[in-house]
């Protein structure tokens, strides 16, 4: 109850909540060498139950479903700094999928990801000092995008990866070419070994990567007010080398802003452009760690509230997952507040917590138990539904210890 009046206030707005996210972020992005700003889509479901065969439904939708496109910054080490932007609408209840190529940019949905370049350009624009990069998965793939990233100076304009979608046409020439076909004939930089991050259909598995990279001439898109102008991207290609027996060889596309002229600036688009499976992590505790979808709420300014809520615990539950792994030996206060280290650091081994704050990195090990993480030798790191799951418990263990202080203040010997 308490939850639906604060949701209900009407001085409450999801934009005021945002804003000291937004300002804090920005102050945070100003003191990091290399930010990567990262975009992707995903749907808010309604949470309503499907029908059973012969039994109806037991739910009715309130809300239609929802599209949320968050640009979230991330460091080269993966660690979640804080969100940047975050839209929301409801796509039209009809098709407009065979109106699609004559209808202008500006009226689709993909002018969205062209609106987050152009927040990651007043970013960067924000902190001259830092390289901004923006990536983007392939529906952002738009000559748009890239014509905006070239007719931008410098010192205002955010770097960019973008992985491609379509086999684009070369230019110039008469004869129509195109870069799927001309690859074969450009000299390999070098390999490059990574780690394949874990799918639900594979292990993690180490892979080696055949990486070519050169500049290319993108013909002209067509569009309803006519061709557009050739544009000049540097493309680096990534295939595997030798795959296991039975699995397709992976290979990557991506198009970028960056210089490329040997392995090393090359490789630096792989690591980063890995940090778009960071933005799936964030999601997942947005979704299934805030339990955002299934929140009745009854009207559309509560589920902005309480998204824009959501979405800044589920930053804090990224961010404790990344940096226990990134940055081990940092003090623990970094992202624990005192009460909840000392009561870990209670819970753990019973007794009154040490006056120097732990590191950072055996705090998220000690809070990952609470959410069913065994800690075993070959466990690996935390994954981040430990932390929310165990984040969850750890707030019951600190509201009960300030409930038992709270109730017995006037006495004496209390040792809790």
């Amino acid at each position: 109850m308490a939850a639906s009046r604060l949701l209900n206030t009407p001085d409450m707005s999801a934009q005021a909540i945002w804003s000291g996210h937004t300002h804090a972020t920005l102050e945070r992005l100003r003191t990091q060498a290399v930010v990567l700003l990262v975009q992707d889509t995903t749907c808010l479901h309604d949470g309503t139950t499907q029908p059973q065969a012969g039994m109806g439904t037991v739910k009715s939708n309130t809300r239609a479903a929802s599209r949320l496109q968050p640009t979230v910054a991330l460091t080269p080490e993966r660690v979640h700094v804080g969100g940047m932007r975050r839209m929301v609408w409801q796509r039209p209840a009809q098709p407009v999928a065979q109106q699609r190529k004559r209808t202008p940019l500006e009226e689709q949905e993909s002018d969205r990801w062209l609106e987050g370049y152009q927040g990651a350009c007043a970013v960067k624009q924000a902190g001259p000092a830092t390289l901004v990069v923006h990536r983007a998965d392939r529906a952002g793939d738009l000559q748009e995008w890239l014509m905006d990233g070239r007719r931008r100076e410098p010192g205002q304009r955010a770097e960019w990866i973008i992985r491609a979608q379509a086999d684009r046409r070369l230019a110039p020439g008469a004869a129509p070419r195109y870069w799927w076909a001309e690859r074969p004939q450009t000299c390999a930089l070098g390999p490059l070994p990574i780690d394949l991050a874990r799918q639900p259909e594979r292990p993690p598995r180490p892979v080696t990567l055949a990486v070519t990279a050169q500049p290319v001439t993108c013909y002209g898109a067509r569009r309803p007010g006519g061709k557009l102008p050739p544009v000049t991207v540097r493309a680096v290609y990534a295939q595997e080398l030798n795959p296991p027996a039975g699995e397709e060889s992976g290979t990557w596309l991506l198009r970028t802003s960056r210089p490329v002229t040997d392995l090393p600036r090359a490789g630096l688009g792989g690591p980063w452009y890995r940090c778009r499976w960071d933005i799936a992590r964030f999601v997942r505790a947005l979704q299934q760690g805030c339990q955002i979808e299934p929140l009745r709420v009854q009207t559309d300014q509560r589920f902005l509230n309480a998204l824009a809520i959501d979405v800044i615990v589920a930053w804090r539950i990224h961010t404790i997952t990344m940096a226990g792994r990134a940055y081990p030996a940092m003090s623990c206060e970094v992202v624990f507040e005192p009460r909840a280290w000392h009561t870990l650091e209670t819970l753990q081994h019973h007794c009154h917590p040490p006056p120097p704050p732990p590191p950072l990195r055996e705090m998220v090990r000690s809070l990952a138990p609470l959410g069913g993480f065994f800690a075993r030798t070959r466990d690996g790191e935390p994954g981040i539904q430990a932390i929310w799951q165990g984040d969850q418990r750890l707030h019951e263990f600190i509201g009960a210890i300030e409930t038992y202080r709270t109730v017995h203040a006037g006495e004496r010997n209390v040792s809790c």
